[in-house]
């Protein structure tokens, strides 16, 4: 997502109309099965039906596609924070891109990583906007299989048989099933154990 695919978008959108307008003159050189179908029976094909198809999925294209649109300022941002222009950004990210607009070590450190793992680095207490505004960006592009895997877990452990089931409990379960991927401290969660222990014994001696 960096910034030289900056103008994909328009560059696709340009060249559709493109194809669109030489279908409406017959001409099929970018449809090459419709030019076979076309040449092998000829007066059953169709160019200006196949015009109002294709000017159909493009709208619904441009409908599907609007909120994109909307946000591209805020995809430039994050794609590239080094080149973008401090003053047409959101006034609570100036601060910020312009401090780390100023920083050679944050901009080689960004030339060398990769982006999701740029904004990783960054200091939660100093760029805390920045960070946030990152992760709304990255979470946009995520997969809705995991949503769809905690709504069937949740359906599987909040059935009639278990009426009494807590919120609490029922996000115990949620929170276990979607921390598959977290490691325990085995040593770390043994030491706290035996110092509260110690702790107890020493204040009930």
């Amino acid at each position: 997502m960096g910034s030289e695919h900056g103008d994909v978008p328009y560059h696709t959108e340009l060249q559709g109309r493109k194809q669109m307008y030489q279908v409406k003159r017959d001409n099929l050189a970018h449809f090459p099965v419709c030019q076979s179908i076309s040449a092998a029976f000829p007066g059953t094909f169709s160019c200006t039906q196949l015009a109002t198809k294709l000017s159909r999925l493009m709208n619904e294209f441009d409908r599907r596609f609007s909120d994109f649109r909307a946000q591209h300022s805020g995809f430039a941002i994050f794609a590239n924070p080094f080149t973008t222009d401090v003053c047409t950004a959101p006034q609570h990210l100036q601060m910020e891109l312009i401090e780390l607009q100023s920083d050679s070590g944050l901009r080689a450190k960004f030339q060398d990583a990769a982006i999701q793992d740029f904004y990783r680095q960054l200091s939660p207490g100093l760029m805390p906007q920045l960070r946030l505004h990152a992760a709304c960006v990255l979470s946009l592009f995520g997969s809705t299989y995991p949503c769809e895997q905690m709504f069937s877990i949740m359906n599987l452990n909040k059935t009639k048989h278990r009426s009494r089931i807590t919120d609490n409990n029922l996000h115990a379960v949620l929170r276990i099933a979607s921390a598959q991927d977290l490691k325990p401290d085995i040593d770390t969660l043994a030491m706290e154990k035996r110092t509260m222990k110690y702790e107890s014994n020493v204040l009930n001696y």
